[in-house]
This record gives structure tokens, sequence and C-alpha cells, in this order.
């Protein structure tokens, strides 16, 4: 036979670890980061489109202009190159200067920079506003439950809390 007080405290004890394994949850999932595969990337990022050639460019760097003047003319082309290591040391020995070549680099990889961006913003969009929508449904459908007046359940006085049996005072009364 056990002692009451030893009883009170294997009841405490078990309360307790029952209050604790109660108040455990799932620990949060960790956040999906939606990839963008190769082929994607290729189809995001636009194509370099060269309006100006790189004969033109070498041809003004010959007649005499300077890097701005040329880097100028690039800009009001909209010409982008997509040069290769060794493309730009061949250009540059035809008399490309390497400020220009520099520039041609770095314009192309903010297009490219620039387009991906451009996607995962709109993907970030299009994720926020799923959300909302979700958030929004959830909240509408927990009004409605809170709602005595909302009869969705069975019976004439059904509802969020099911079948509720008559319970009248007389005379059609019904007290809640």
């Amino acid at each position: 036979m056990m002692n009451p007080l030893k009883r009170l405290r294997l009841l405490f004890v078990m309360m307790v670890l029952s209050g604790l394994a109660g108040c455990a949850s799932q620990p949060p999932q960790p956040v999906q980061i939606e990839r963008i595969s190769p082929e994607q990337l290729a189809a995001l990022v636009p194509p370099a489109q060269s309006i100006l050639s790189l004969e033109e460019i070498v041809s003004m760097s010959k007649k005499g202009k300077t890097d701005t003047e040329i880097i100028e003319a690039i800009k009001q082309s909209q010409s982008r190159y997509s040069l290769t290591p060794s493309e730009v040391l061949s250009w540059h020995q035809k008399g490309i200067s390497k400020g220009v070549l520099d520039y041609m680099q770095q314009a192309n990889a903010l297009a490219q920079q620039n387009a991906i961006a451009d996607e995962i913003n709109k993907r970030e969009k299009a994720r926020v506003e799923a959300e909302t929508r979700l958030k929004r449904e959830r909240d509408s459908a927990r009004l409605r439950s809170m709602d005595p007046w909302f009869y969705g359940g069975p019976g004439y006085y059904g509802g969020p809390w099911g079948y509720r049996p008559y319970w009248g005072g007389g005379m059609g009364w019904r007290y809640w």
C-alpha cells in the first residue's frame, strides 16, 4: 500500500509530464526555396544583342575616340555583348581598350542580374498574394463559424456546434 503523500506526489508528476507532452509542438518547417533550373535561367536571361558591331568599336578606337564616347555610343545603340575571356583578349589586341571591354562585361552581367531579380520578384509577389488569399479565406471561415445565427449544420437548430435540442420554457421560447 502506498503512502497518500507518495500517491499525491506521483499524481502531481504525472500531471506535469502530461501537461508538458500536451505543450509539445512540431518544429517549424524549413523555408522552401524554389530553385530556378538552368533551362529556366537560359529562358529568363535576355540574349546579348549587338547593334553596334565589335568591328565598328575597333574602328572608333582607331579613329581616336575616347572610352566615354565609345561607351556612350554602346549605350545609345542598346548593344550588349557576351564575350568569353579569350574573345576579350582577342578584341583588346585588335584595339578595343580595357575600359570599354570592362563596361561591356559589366553591362551584360547587370542585364542578367536584372532579369533574374525580376523573375524572383514576380514569384515572390505571386506567393504573397496566394498567402494573403488563404489568410482571408481562413479568417472568413473562422468568422462564419463564430456567428450564432449561421445555420450550417443538421436540422433547424444546427450550426457550428452541431444539433442542439430544443430547451424551451414553453410557448416556443428558446433559452440558450
